[in-house]
This record gives structure tokens, C-alpha cells and sequence, in this order.
């Protein structure tokens, strides 16, 4: 299975240097954003597209560019929501240029007519460029759900990320209503109440559970979404090594379910 690490997962070092451990522990791609907030961190998307293809390494998914509390402003009237239905484009646009397989988007705020035009236009403009919109689960299930509800076009998908169902939601099984959707996940644990993006020996995922759902679905690449904070005892590649042994258990896990199915 294709597994993937974000593109900054925590460490501040040389961007090249970067790419060329995630190379060299055994990632086949990257999940990234081309957000120019985060360019001093980052580099430029063009220059983290560059080093990603210069080291063997794939594209996953594109974050889409916002500020959070901005988001609800996309589904009321105005040049605000406006501007984000422009940006919403405008990394789509990246993505096809690059090669990227989808553009994850954040929805927040109370669903609206408005929203629903904007949201349809957004992703006829995908059909065009044939890139998936992705919609996270996130702190706005009620939002979510609206979304699936009375929106149905190809091009709306859904990327599933564990913190957040195990922080806000729990109880809720995304897979099981949304597993036709699902097109990219973001892993990641934490302690149940905090969003930590942290590894699995800091946090309280059942990942077995996670992997039984991921055997009824294929071709899904093993995406981490890591922000790993508490570095001081634990360098960059050792990091790294950790998180890759996390998504090659977690392969496993999905295997041996899959093997079940089968029989």
C-alpha cells in the first residue's frame, strides 16, 4: 500500500534535507498545502513540488488555503466567501497542475443556499480539471453532513482524519456511511481531547479498528498528518522511522482484515 507523510510534520530543518529523509525511511508520497503563510517553513508549492519529484516521491492530497475562522463566511453572502470559493479554485488549479489526487477542504459554519451555489460551482470547476474536493470531518459534523445530504456530484468526496473523529465525534462511524466517498485519509492520534497530531504511543486510537475499515477499501494511500511537538528527546529521522513503522502495522492490520473478507 502507497503510504504518505505531510510535508511538515514538526521539524524545522532544511526543506531538502526533509525530502530526502522521508525518501530515504520508505514514504512513497507527500500530503502538503500551498498556503504562503507557511513558506518560510515550507518553501514555495512550486519548490516543494520540485524537491518531491527530484527524490522518486508521489503527490497525495493538497490542503486547501484558509484561516478557520474565515470559513463561515463561505456560506453567507458577501466578497468574503467570495474570495474563498476563488482560493477553493485556485488550489485546484495547483493541484492539476502539479499532479496532486484531490483537494482536501475544512467546512465550517451553518449550510446555506449560498454555500450550496458556491460549493456546486467549485466542483463543476473540478469535473473539468477531473480533481477530486474532499471534505474532512472536522469540529462542524452537523455542516458535514448537510453537505452530503443535499449535494450529490462526482467530484464530492470525503477524506477521513482519525484525530479529529477521535476528539469531536467518537462515537461516529464515518466509514461506515461514507465509505463509498472516501478518497483520502489523514492519520493521526491523540489524547481524546486535545487535536494533537501526535503519534500512536502518545494517544488513544483504536487502530484496529480503523484498519478493519480500511480493508473494505481499496487503493487508499496510508496518509500521515503528523505536527509532533514533543521533540526534544527525538530527532527528525528518528521520528520519521516511527511514523513509518506506524503505517507499515497499520498495512498489516488492513491485510490480515482483508484476508478475512475473502474467506
Amino acid at each position: 500500500m502507497n503510504k504518505g507523510i505531510s510535508f511538515y510534520f514538526g521539524y524545522n530543518n532544511d526543506i531538502e534535507e526533509r525530502v530526502k529523509m522521508i525518501k530515504d525511511v520508505g514514504f512513497d508520497s507527500v500530503i502538503t498545502n500551498a498556503d504562503s503563510r507557511f513558506k518560510s517553513q515550507n518553501g514555495s508549492i512550486k519548490t516543494q513540488c520540485k524537491l518531491l519529484k527530484k527524490y522518486g516521491l508521489k503527490l497525495s492530497s493538497l490542503h486547501f488555503q484558509y484561516r478557520d475562522d474565515m470559513l463561515h463566511y463561505f456560506w453567507e453572502n458577501g466578497k468574503i466567501g467570495e474570495k474563498l470559493k476563488k482560493n477553493l479554485i485556485k488550489d485546484l488549479k495547483i493541484a492539476n497542475k502539479y499532479g496532486f489526487s484531490c483537494v482536501v477542504v475544512h467546512l465550517k459554519g451553518e449550510y446555506s443556499k449560498i454555500g450550496e451555489n458556491r460549493l456546486l460551482s467549485v466542483l463543476d470547476f473540478a469535473s473539468k480539471l477531473n480533481v477530486p474536493l474532499a471534505i474532512e470531518n472536522i469540529d462542524c459534523q452537523k455542516l458535514f453532513l448537510d453537505v452530503f445530504e443535499n449535494i450529490h456530484h462526482d467530484m464530492l468526496r470525503f477524506c477521513y482524519d482519525s484525530g479529529h473523529n477521535n476528539v469531536f465525534d467518537k462515537d461516529f462511524d464515518y466509514f461506515d456511511k461514507f465509505l463509498d466517498k472516501l478518497i483520502a485519509v489523514h492519520l493521526h492520534d491523540n489524547n481524546a481531547k486535545l487535536d494533537q497530531h501526535t503519534l500512536n504511543q502518545f494517544g488513544t486510537i483504536d487502530w484496529n479498528y480503523i484498519a478493519k475499515k480500511l480493508a473494505n477499501k481499496n487503493d487508499i494511500s496510508l496518509d500521515y498528518e503528523i505536527q509532533f511537538r514533543d521533540n526534544q528527546n527525538l530527532n527528525c529521522r528518528d521520528c520519521l522511522a516511527i511514523i513509518k513503522r506506524q503505517a507499515d502495522e497499520l498495512e498489516e492490520s488492513i491485510l490480515n482484515f482483508k484476508k478475512q473478507i475473502k474467506n
